[in-house]
């Protein structure tokens, strides 16, 4: 009895160690070329986050965590960072004579909309998902609700199918 309790103690003290070290195990950053952990906290504008990097198959990410913490911007609207990997919303000024702040990051100049946090207090819906802060610092946009309920499925677009009962086959 006694030794299948030690043997359970020892078994469980390894896997706390092997996760220990997974957590501080350093990896290579390929397109920057720093060490970095797997998990580690980044801090921007005042703000500190926990991020965890890719990891591909031969146990290297593109960026290390300071590099991704150099890539965080500020909201145009509450001046609140936005790290990689957090969603974005792209609004556009109601007012045009608006002036913005200078640290405001300009989406499409056409346009004229500015990346957005998508935070309770500036993101108006969560229909405005409009994106994702991807590294190096850039929009990677994917359709909002409404432009995927908007698309037109006949022109080969991914639409919607909306049902207005699904009492009825």
């Amino acid at each position: 009895m006694t030794t299948s309790i030690l043997v359970i103690l020892a078994a469980v003290i390894a896997v706390g160690y092997f996760f220990r070290s997974l957590k501080r195990r350093m990896i290579d950053a390929t397109k920057c070329g720093h060490k970095t952990k797997i998990k580690d906290s980044v801090t921007a504008f005042g703000q500190t986050t926990v991020t965890q990097v890719p990891v591909s198959k031969d146990g290297t990410t593109p960026y290390c965590h300071k590099c991704l913490e150099k890539m965080a911007i500020r909201c145009a609207w509450c001046g609140k960072p936005i790290f990689i990997g957090d969603p974005i919303t792209l609004y556009s000024p109601m007012d045009k004579d608006r002036k913005m702040p200078d640290y405001a990051v300009v989406h499409n100049k056409e346009h004229n909309s500015y990346v957005g946090c998508f935070r309770w207090d500036c993101a108006q819906t969560g229909a405005d998902r409009a994106g994702l802060w991807y590294p190096p610092g850039k929009v990677h946009r994917v359709p909002t609700a409404f432009e995927m309920l908007l698309s037109n499925a006949e022109e080969g677009k991914a639409g919607a199918v909306i049902i207005d009962d699904l009492s009825k086959p």
